[in-house]
């Protein structure tokens, strides 16, 4: 079953063409990639997907449901799409603790056992919890980032997007957090679509991955395909 449709996906900023005609589907329990150089319009289309750009033109579907441009995503939608943002320095609010990023989402939810499932979901993410009461400048790139697959973890979403998850870590932390999202992905049955310009994260991570370049998707790639390195010579 598709949990992602994408048909004639265009996206602009004003003149500008950032994604042209994406058609893709991603099966439930996959992963998903696109591959290209930065601008390419990756980011473009996950920021569609979570709904932070309403402005777009085509066919969208989640869940086989139809989404209309300018909606903004609400309830079940909301809960079932969460999003991990390439730069873990930006992502966290730099003067809330760790207990407030990642209880607020559940107290505006009226979720019961609120302090339990927090600290259930930054055990998950391998860090203790009495990392709770800090701040994310004490905290190195790697352990924000894990903060932040927590933070998406919480609400137990269907589809995960990943945009560039490891890229501004360190290549000694790039492994564990790759390792960790196949972890968590094995665990909790998710669907990832992942972003990323690094053909190493794709064979990893990847069942299938579409190549782009200027907005357009040139090339799809299956699981053979990927390792055996056909990606690695576009």
């Amino acid at each position: 079953m598709a949990l992602i449709e994408l048909s004639q996906l265009q996206v602009r900023f004003g003149s500008k063409v950032a994604v042209s005609g994406a058609d893709f589907s991603v099966n439930a329990g996959e992963t998903f990639s696109l591959i290209g150089a930065s601008g390419c319009g990756k980011s473009t289309i996950l920021r569609v997907l979570a709904g932070l750009n309403r402005d777009w033109q085509g066919s969208v579907r989640l869940f086989d449901n139809a989404l209309t441009p300018g909606m903004r995503f609400q309830g079940a939608l909301r809960r079932n799409v969460q999003m991990v943002f390439q730069d873990p320095y930006a992502s966290l609010h730099p003067n809330h603790t760790l207990y407030r990023t990642l209880a607020e989402p559940l107290q505006i939810l009226k979720e019961a056992h609120i302090d339990d499932k927090v600290k259930t979901a930054l055990q998950q993410v391998g860090l203790p919890a009495d990392a709770l009461q800090r701040y994310p400048h004490q905290l190195s790139g790697g352990q924000r980032q894990r903060v932040a697959i927590a933070r998406a973890l919480l609400l137990r979403p269907q589809i995960l997007l990943l945009d560039e998850p490891t890229s501004a870590l360190d290549m000694s932390v790039q492994a564990e957090i790759l390792n960790l999202l196949n972890r968590l992905k094995a665990e909790h049955g998710m669907t990832y679509l992942l972003v990323s310009h690094d053909a190493d994260v794709i064979a990893h991570m990847s069942d299938r991955a579409a190549y782009m370049t200027d907005g357009v998707i040139q090339r799809f790639y299956d699981r053979p395909a990927l390792l055996n390195g056909e990606h690695r010579m576009t």
